[in-house]
């Protein structure tokens, strides 16, 4: 099964982070002010061409997770009425919380804020809808768990993208090191993604050969600018100066 899942699932979202590496490449320039709105919009178009595309396309009748697909579903709706109104209730209290600080602050109310926020709730409701899939157990441990790890991951992605697109400009051009680092950057969201639903939803254990190509490499490339630093605060911590 991981071999068939490996070669159906993994250029799926290679090929949705080379689309969207390409188009905020030619879109945005070096230095990077955090994370720039074409990769924010570009982002959440991606992870809703993954839901469409490898969760509900492969769970529809005849698909490669029908099954896997239809238990998972049948658990939520014994959690709750109705997961749609669930999710689009998620949805609206993270628009909610991102329109505060908007209205709050200083800043001009822009269209182009609204739809940052419209864009960054919907990336925040789809990564997180996997999470959902642990609440039927009612173990809170795994929950909470599960929000910690993919916090530290999608934290890590967000703080390293700046930087290696940074260290990969003094290497290369502007275009191709904002491209390979929205690559990978949007590779590591969408395959973490997709890895949380084979484990929470689908009940599918990946192994070190799931792990590897999925989040693995594109987590140690995102975070090979911050190794130096690592390693010296790694070196205080042993002589202690």
């Amino acid at each position: 099964m991981y071999g068939s899942d490996f070669l159906k699932t993994v250029p799926v979202n290679l090929i949705i982070s080379i689309v969207i590496g390409l188009l905020v490449g030619s879109i945005e320039e070096v230095p990077i002010n955090l994370i720039p709105d074409a990769l924010i919009f570009s982002l959440a178009v991606g992870f809703v061409v993954q839901e469409i595309w490898l969760v509900q396309w492969q769970g529809r009748p005849g698909g490669t997770y029908e099954r896997e697909l239809r238990d998972y579903t049948n658990r939520m709706l014994k959690f709750f009425d109705n997961k749609i109104f669930w999710t689009l209730g998620i949805f609206l209290i993270f628009f909610t919380l991102g329109l505060i600080p908007l209205f709050v602050s200083n800043a001009e109310v822009k269209l182009i804020s609204i739809i940052r926020i419209f864009c960054v709730s919907v990336i925040l409701t789809l990564g997180l809808d996997p999470i959902f899939g642990t609440l039927p157990k009612k173990d809170g441990t795994t929950t909470v768990g599960a929000l910690v790890i993919y916090g530290v991951v999608v934290h890590s992605g967000l703080n390293g993208y700046p930087a290696l697109a940074l260290e990969l400009n003094n290497h290369i051009n502007s275009f191709s090191a904002v491209t390979c680092s929205s690559i990978v950057l949007t590779y590591l969201l969408l395959a973490t993604r997709w890895a949380y639903i084979r484990n929470l939803c689908y009940l599918m254990a990946d192994g070190w050969e799931s792990f590897t190509p999925r989040i693995g490499i594109p987590l140690l490339i995102i975070l090979a600018p911050e190794i130096p630093s690592f390693l010296e605060i790694l070196s205080r911590i042993y002589i202690g100066s």
